[in-house]
């Protein structure tokens, strides 16, 4: 539960930097932010992974 809250975080972020303040995409605040989300992202994915292998080991 805790990546989904700090991913949906890091999409509000991203919303407000672009929509609500009309940052570019490529801007370093607006880039930061992105690859702080892919990286939470990649890491719930290799959480998952992991407990996934640990429940098809234990069966």
């Amino acid at each position: 539960m805790q990546f989904e809250s700090a991913i949906y975080n890091h999409v509000q972020e991203l919303q407000r930097l672009i929509s609500a303040q009309g940052k570019a995409l490529t801007e370093p605040e607006v880039a930061a932010t992105s690859m702080e989300l892919d990286l939470l992202i990649l890491t719930a994915m290799r959480s998952q992974k992991k407990a996934f292998c640990k429940t098809k080991l234990l069966k």
